[in-house]
């Protein structure tokens, strides 16, 4: 299918994982031949090995691709038709200190990223960096349709809808690799409908994708087998390893399914991060040290290919992006050639989609993609139980985006007391917050009032 080529810009491109998996969709797909896409990163050797893996993909399949590369947003943004971000200023170095810190307060979180006193940090980093990134794609492109990748998602969504007028969504495939555990649990393929905020969303209809059966009896019967030890190891041990693994893996989840009636997703570390039973009921590697080690680990593998793509090491065509990754490339192919596509977890306004979570809350939801735009699915009231858990980060997401819009000690404090991972005295927390804010105040310019 020949269509009018677009421009597509990638903020963050240097990025391993992010740069190099949105590159090999773009390029393998016939819709975008003759495109242009902006590269943009401030770290200039990251950029240009970047440039050279766009030229390796372009290449090899046969897009014909022009490719721009520039170290600030303020140039090559204008006439954008699409803009992807995907930033963090010293990731890992910082993620360190939002894991680290807390802990020596007696604060454990399971990751330290989008939920507890680290997602807040996070959080109040990330508001100014989107926002003055905002502000160039407001002068250069304003009607460019906004993808962002960058986390916390639904904080960092949630502060671009309410401090620009850019149209943008939020995406995240954790839906997607729910949907393979479980498959491996059931030893079926099933689909999901989930709903919820970003990385606490929870399965409301569960089905097998060969004749739409309700799945969910099937999954709760293991999953009480297992958490009563009904399930002899003999029986285990016939089955293939996979879905041996997944099925006595992932404790929290299987405990939350069966006390609250439906299953969360994306995964027990990510659901852990909202929730004050989190830490305890998770499996050494899923959490702290030896998560942030494996991750750091896994980054640096990406790393690696990255360079040997654009070294010629690898041929392009024989990269294999992950199965589960973004899904911005197709949310662009539907909206280009009105092709209907469904999207299983969109990061949007909530706007009567959930109608009792706050409405001008970030919610994750399905969605109906086409030329006409996003049209999320109407979910209605979330069962109760589970509006509960997700309501107060729904008011730590305003609360944590205003304060690092503002600059606001109060409300920071405000969202890190409201936070069910925090079970420390006030004056406590408050030293957290001032040790926080101290570390990172390189990056928290709007606090230093």
């Amino acid at each position: 299918m020949l269509m009018a080529p677009v421009k597509i810009s990638l903020i963050g491109a240097g990025s391993a994982a992010f740069g190099t998996e949105t590159l090999y969709d773009i390029a393998s797909s016939d819709e975008f031949k003759k495109s242009t896409i902006v590269l943009v990163d401030i770290d200039v050797e990251k950029l240009k090995i970047m440039h050279k893996v766009a030229e390796r993909f372009s290449e090899a399949f046969n897009a014909d691709l022009e490719i721009e590369s520039y170290a600030d947003t303020k140039e090559g943004l204008e006439g954008s038709d699409f803009v992807f971000i995907s930033v963090e200023k010293e990731r890992m170095k910082r993620w360190w200190l939002d894991y680290t810190i807390p802990f020596k307060y007696g604060v454990k979180q399971a990751m330290g990223e989008c939920g507890g006193p680290g997602g807040l940090a996070h959080t109040l980093r990330q508001v100014p960096l989107i926002i003055e990134i905002c502000r160039d794609i407001e002068d250069a492109c304003p009607e460019s349709f906004i993808i962002n990748y960058s986390n916390p998602e639904s904080r960092v969504t949630y502060a671009i809808k309410k401090y620009t007028k850019l149209n943008a969504i939020g995406l995240c495939h954790g839906i997607y690799g729910r949907m393979s555990f479980i498959s491996m649990i059931l030893g079926k393929e099933v689909e999901a409908f989930a709903a919820g905020i970003n990385h606490f969303t929870w399965i409301l209809k569960l089905w097998y994708k060969e004749n739409g059966k309700d799945a969910y009896p099937d999954l709760k019967r293991i999953l009480r087998d297992v958490s009563e030890f009904k399930i002899k190891p003999e029986d285990l041990n016939q089955l293939p390893e996979s879905q041996r693994r997944a099925i006595v893996s992932e404790p929290l989840s299987r405990e939350l399914c069966l006390t609250f009636g439906y299953y969360p997703s994306p995964s027990d570390n990510h659901a852990a991060e909202f929730l004050a039973c989190g830490w305890n009921m998770l499996e050494p590697y899923e959490k702290g040290d030896e998560w942030l080690k494996s991750y750091e680990v896994m980054m640096k593998e990406a790393s690696e290919t990255t360079k040997k793509i654009a070294l010629g090491e690898m041929p392009a065509k024989t990269y294999k992006p992950p199965a589960f990754r973004g899904k911005g490339v197709e949310i662009m192919k539907a909206l280009i050639t009105n092709r209907k596509y469904f999207e299983y977890a969109v990061n949007i306004e909530n706007d009567e989609v959930i109608s009792n979570l706050p409405q001008d809350a970030i919610v994750e939801v399905p969605a109906k993609v086409d030329g006409s735009g996003i049209q999320p699915i109407y979910v209605g009231q979330l069962p109760s139980e589970v509006a509960a858990l997700i309501y107060p980060q729904t008011i730590i997401q305003k609360l944590s985006v205003e304060a690092g819009y503002e600059g606001s000690y109060e409300k920071a404090l405000e969202a890190l007391l409201i936070d069910p991972v925090v079970s420390i005295r006030i004056e406590e927390a408050k030293k957290l917050l001032d040790e926080l804010i101290g570390v990172h105040s390189e990056l928290l310019p709007q606090f230093k009032k």
